[in-house]
């Protein structure tokens, strides 16, 4: 515990979840007592999650010393004993299977820190190919699929003259409450509202039109709006014409999407896409926001590319009020070791677009090549701020992969199910007790400044990384002594420095937004044009305009299965009191969502014989889990909804690993089968 005595405020960032709004943290003898917002960031309407910030820090459950795995229980050891162990483990792998026989995967709290930035160096210094992240399951294939078309991620612009916005696959009122609140003031400005959601969500209780699709037929959808606007005349003729390339492909590939067949594909009904369509195309400026549930699936960056065309050819690209750009241009130096990355066979070789746009690897192969050993084997897995017991799909074969490990190592701040199969568990740090910069947009930067010193015995996790790598033998490679020096190296290039973003917390600006920008230098493509059609994609082996594929799991897809697993099941939809799996050892955030659900409509309750909170069994083909039903008329009669992240009904023992999209590698989490039944029914 700190020594420190007297009371004051650290102004810093929000890392309970990606909004990362300014807070105030006050701090009363070495401990924090309360959260406010920082009026003088932009971002500062705080959520439940930051009350609960105090609870995260100062939790009796908290991880404070390394621990080792001894008899199936765990013994506290030093740090000094900790780096040994695991330096000779990772040497001795190497000399004996070489070091692409080490996964590293670092999860979401990290992403964009220092922390992830002394990892990959690591990564790099000690030879595995096998780096990866939480890109592998959040959010890249979205990316890929926006930068695939129009060379740039984007994302909505709400504006004074945003006349219509279309929520698609997307929960804002529970994962960016901030985000709900601006789409609640603007219709009240009388902005027409689209919601494409199996479930009715708040904001599609509000819409004008809301579309409850069948999970994992977006595309169709997409691929249907673009048939009616396309026929009808709706779209910006000027900018298709000037700054696109295969729209004529594409008028010939829509025509196959009427209306009427893709009612039959999605649930919708054909006047509802039409509709759609029109509201969309003819209300300009419009946005569309779409989220993480359009990755989870096996057609995600096809879908994604259809969304973005749509954007596109209805003239609502990089313009304000539609959608825009989401690229940071602060310069900031580079970690990375050019001279170190190889060119070994790494675990995710099948899919090489995804390397090429995250410049990183996707980790979902990583059970089979655990388990196959081909084409290599890997024996060790270095798991950083993760979960993925709880986070990763198919966690019965997930388990015996790990079981096969010679070394697991988790770093986490507290006993999580995955650290308790690791043979080495380090105690890391909650985000007030290091400091990071956090960007904001295209155009804002800001310092995460540390509230509190590290609790017990834990280490900054940057500190983890660049210790170990000195004990290893590459201390050249490590030469900062506190992260002020570190951050001020990574800002240099940017022409900030550390001290400037300490004296102004709301952050910096550094660069005016602006709109239209290919007009001076076309879009960030090959052809410096918005590709509908891609010459990438085809020669890389994909269809080469936004084609729709059949989920893997469905019922139309496996009508063989439809009679034993009659439901579809969609899981991990977002609550506000949680993010992933985490915080539901916080005892103000359980009392708001006490235990796990599985939501199902009234009338398929009662075909089932099934009442409101009666415990019903979920199996689908790969296990089965227990949870208590809700009735709630929000569901389609045909579909159900678990949240994941809960040890106590893992929704993830249900999910598969194995249908992947063919582009990203990213799963099916929301269309899968299942049957539901009353236990002891």
């Amino acid at each position: 515990m700190s020594s420190e005595s007297g009371s004051r405020i650290a102004k810093t960032i929000c890392n309970m979840c990606p909004t990362y709004c300014g807070i105030d943290v006050h701090v009363e003898n070495g401990k924090i007592v309360g959260v406010t917002g920082m009026e003088e960031h932009p971002n500062h309407t705080l959520c439940i999650k930051a009350k609960a910030i105090p609870e995260l820090v100062h939790s009796s459950e908290r991880l404070t010393n390394p621990l080792k795995k001894v008899d199936g229980g765990f013994k506290e050891i030093s740090w000094d004993e900790a780096f040994g162990l695991i330096a000779a483990k990772l040497t001795d792998i190497k000399q004996k299977y070489g070091p692409q026989a080490v996964v590293v995967h670092i999860g979401e709290p990290f992403v964009f820190t220092d922390t992830e930035r002394m990892l990959r160096r690591f990564s790099e210094l000690y030879g595995t190919p096998n780096y990866t992240t939480g890109a592998s399951f959040c959010a890249f294939a979205t990316i890929m699929g926006q930068t695939l078309t129009c060379g740039t991620p984007i994302l909505p612009h709400y504006s004074v003259d945003t006349r219509c916005i279309i929520v698609w696959g997307k929960n804002p009122s529970e994962s960016f409450p901030l985000q709900a609140d601006n789409i609640h003031a603007m219709l009240g400005r009388g902005v027409k509202l689209i919601v494409v959601d199996p479930r009715a969500t708040p904001l599609a209780k509000r819409a004008d039109i809301h579309a409850q699709i069948r999970p994992g037929t977006d595309c169709a959808l997409a691929l249907g709006m673009l048939n009616v606007i396309i026929a009808e005349g709706l779209y910006d003729k000027v900018f298709v014409d000037q700054w696109t390339i295969g729209f004529d492909k594409l008028v010939e590939q829509v025509k196959e999407y009427s209306p009427e067949r893709v009612e039959e594909i999605t649930w919708i009904p054909a006047e509802t896409i039409r509709n759609m369509a029109r509201v969309y195309a003819t209300s300009k400026p419009a946005s569309i926001s779409s989220g993480v549930a359009i990755d989870h699936s096996t057609n995600g960056v096809q879908t994604i590319r259809a969304i973005t065309t749509l954007v596109a050819i209805t003239g609502n690209l990089d313009i304000a009020g539609g959608n825009i750009y989401n690229t940071s241009r602060l310069k900031r130096a580079s970690f990375r070791l050019e001279e170190k990355i190889v060119d070994e066979v790494s675990i995710g070789l099948d899919f090489p677009l995804f390397s090429h746009y995250t410049h990183e690897v996707t980790v979902v192969p990583a059970l089979d090549v655990i388990l196959t050993e081909k084409p290599y084997p890997i024996k060790a897995l270095l798991v950083v701020g993760c979960n993925p017991v709880l986070t990763w799909p198919n966690t019965n074969k997930l388990i015996r992969a790990f079981e096969k490990l010679d070394l697991l190592l988790v770093v986490d701040i507290f006993m999580t199910e995955t650290a308790k199969l690791a043979d080495i568990v380090l105690p890391g740090t909650t985000f007030l007790e290091r400091q990071d910069i956090r960007g904001h947009g295209s155009h804002l930067v800001a310092v995460a400044n540390r509230a509190v010193k590290p609790i017990g015995n834990s280490k900054e996790d940057w500190e983890i990384w660049a210790e170990l790598g000195r004990r290893m033998g590459y201390a050249d490679y490590f030469p900062w002594e506190d992260s002020d020096e570190l951050l001020n190296y990574w800002l240099e290039p940017s022409g900030i420095s550390l001290d400037q973003l300490k004296q102004n917390p709301g952050g910096v600006h550094y660069a005016e937004r602006e709109f239209q920008k290919y007009l001076k230098n076309g879009f960030y493509t090959p052809s410096k044009k918005v590709e509908i059609y891609s010459e990438l994609m085809e020669k890389s082996g994909y269809a080469p305009l936004p084609t729709f594929r059949e989920p893997a799991e469905s019922p139309v897809g496996r009508p063989d299965l439809a009679g034993k697993y009659p439901l579809i099941l969609t899981t991990g939809p977002r609550t506000v009191a949680y993010l992933h799996s985490e915080y539901r050892n916080l005892p103000s955030l359980r009392r708001l969502v006490p235990e796990p659900l599985i939501e199902i409509n009234p009338q398929t309750a009662s075909s089932l014989g099934i009442a409101d909170r009666d415990l019903v069994k979920v199996e689908s083909l790969r296990g089965s889990i227990e949870l208590k039903a809700k009735l709630t008329e929000d569901m389609h009669p045909r579909v159900v909804s678990i949240q994941h992240g809960w040890s106590e009904a893992n929704a993830n023992l249900l999910t598969d690993d194995e249908a992947r999209d063919p582009v990203s590698a990213f799963l099916s989490f929301k269309s899968l089968m299942c049957r539901v039944t009353k236990v002891g029914g």
